[in-house]
């Protein structure tokens, strides 16, 4: 499959349609079953769970499953999976260190370094990963490519 080809039927395949309504119907259930759960939490860390990682976990694993369509080497896939790990180490990081600083368990400053040390990480290794999957793949589409695709068709 061509690169234009992924990137349309990732459009196509992509949550603009019906993505928000299934993210806020995750949250919701998300937030319900903590509450029914007669969880003991803080409002804060409430909010963080069940607005926030819960839909942005199902989004990733949904991107991870549409790119391991793309080809079936065993490298591409490890590869893939890896990537998706670090967007799940990202997400689960953050939110955590959110989650520490609401509780009062860390301070402001130990929440901003490691953060911003978490995400620089993260970044610099999500691109090393696309630079050897390139390698594999002449056709992977790298997401800043697709976010760019997502930008024209909204436009025209």
């Amino acid at each position: 499959m061509l690169r234009e080809e992924r990137m349309e039927y990732l459009y196509d395949k992509a949550w603009t349609k019906r993505g928000p309504l299934l993210v806020i119907i995750i949250g919701v259930v998300t937030a319900l079953w903590l509450m029914l759960n007669d969880s003991r939490m803080s409002l804060s860390l409430f909010i963080f769970c069940a607005a926030m990682l819960m839909p942005l976990l199902v989004a990733t694993w949904h991107k991870i499953k549409l790119f391991l369509q793309f080809n079936d080497s065993s490298t591409y896939q490890r590869f893939i999976y890896l990537k998706g790990m670090i967007q799940f180490i990202l997400l689960i990081g953050v939110i955590s260190m959110m989650a520490l600083y609401a509780l009062k368990y860390i301070s402001l400053d130990t929440l901003s370094l490691g953060c911003a040390t978490l995400i620089a990480s993260c970044l610099i290794l999500e691109s090393w990963i696309d630079w050897k999957i390139l390698k594999i793949d002449d056709e992977h589409v790298v997401e800043s490519l697709l976010g760019l695709m997502n930008r024209e068709k909204r436009r025209g």
